[in-house]
């Protein structure tokens, strides 16, 4: 009974939150948000007394009918992966999530669409126009990941497609409309943009113009294209830590001997030796509450969804304290999502 009381009085910080973010959010649609985030809590804390750590997965992508969902739940219990945080791509708007999250609600959390397809592509503006309709109903919990400069990926490459060659830029129109939306609501949003010396300066610009929007900026320490960026480095990330709050990364990173196809890059510059660099370990230890765990899920990669956990517990959490990991794993995804940060279940429950 101790239990249950202190759950729902967890919850409902969050839910005022919210509410206050959106204030036609009706008092049902309150209590579904109480309900998921009780059920979400329930799964963590159980792992968390079976002595394991959770992840909260907060980047993979969704298409039905090619994402075998079966499979991930089962990879899901076995990787003590507590959620994943799914945004639909290739569909006409987000209610692929609602239904994930409506079959399996302990597993999946609602995830406005993703923009990686070209609904985003041609119209950005009506794009996000889009999703702030949809946060309206109180039933989304984070923005999908928007492709603001994205070089294709590995598996395109391979495959000689060129189509996720994209350029949008950060300070157009669709920019404004997304920063000041996530401010308004206080609901996070995904960023893809990679790491050029050129383009850093306006992210920086637009972190500066929107201070309480709350970015995260998709895998950190990936620089595909080493002689484009120049200025990027573990310093020059503690410093936008340090003056931009809401600025956070996630850890979908390439294995350590990954190399990008198109520029015979190493990637992964978190790593050095086959192991977490010195310099990033530092900056994940003394920022640990910037950064989240990720998998960077989607379809075409889906057998790699094992070796990628796996990868982001052996290589990065675990050479981490105990703090750090916790924090990494699922406490910034719960803070942000949530509007509250994780407190563990009374001991006397």
């Amino acid at each position: 009974m101790i239990r249950r009381r202190y759950l729902l009085g967890t919850a409902g910080v969050a839910l005022a939150s919210l509410t206050l973010a959106w204030p036609g959010v009706s008092q049902a649609q309150g209590a579904g948000r109480e309900a998921s985030i009780l059920g979400w809590r329930g799964r963590i804390q159980r792992m968390l007394d079976r002595q394991r750590l959770p992840l909260i997965d907060i980047e993979a992508t969704y298409v039905a009918g090619r994402t075998n969902i079966a499979y991930l739940i089962e990879r899901m219990d076995a990787l003590d992966v507590a959620q994943i945080a799914f945004a639909p791509a290739n569909a006409a708007n987000s209610q692929p999530a609602l239904d994930l999250h409506r079959d399996y609600p302990e597993y999946f959390i609602p995830t406005s669409n993703s923009g990686e397809f070209p609904r985003w592509w041609n119209d950005p503006v009506a794009f996000v126009s889009g999703v702030r309709k949809e946060l309206q109903n109180g039933r989304y919990y984070l923005m999908g990941e928007h492709e603001f400069r994205h070089y294709p990926s590995p598996e395109q490459v391979a495959a000689g497609q060129t189509s996720r060659d994209i350029t949008i830029a950060l300070d157009g129109p669709a920019g404004h409309a997304l920063f000041q939306l996530s401010e308004e609501t206080g609901v996070a949003f995904q960023l893809h943009y990679e790491i050029e010396d050129r383009l850093l300066p306006v992210l920086e610009a637009m972190l500066a113009r929107y201070p309480k929007a709350r970015v995260i900026w998709c895998h950190a320490g990936m620089v595909r294209y080493e002689q484009r960026a120049t200025g990027y480095s573990p310093d020059y990330v503690r410093g936008l830590i340090e003056r931009y709050p809401g600025l956070h990364w996630d850890l979908a990173v390439p294995a350590p001997e990954h190399i990008y196809q198109p520029s015979g890059a190493r990637d992964s510059t978190l790593f050095r030796e086959g192991r977490l660099d010195p310099r990033w370990q530092s900056v994940l230890e003394q920022h640990a509450d910037r950064f989240l765990a990720a998998s960077d899920y989607r379809p075409p990669v889906e057998q790699e969804y094992t070796r990628n956990i796996q990868r982001l517990r052996s290589l990065i959490l675990d050479a981490l304290s105990e703090r750090s990991r916790h924090q990494i794993a699922y406490g910034n995804a719960w803070r942000l999502l949530t509007g509250a940060p994780w407190r563990a279940a009374s001991a006397t429950s």
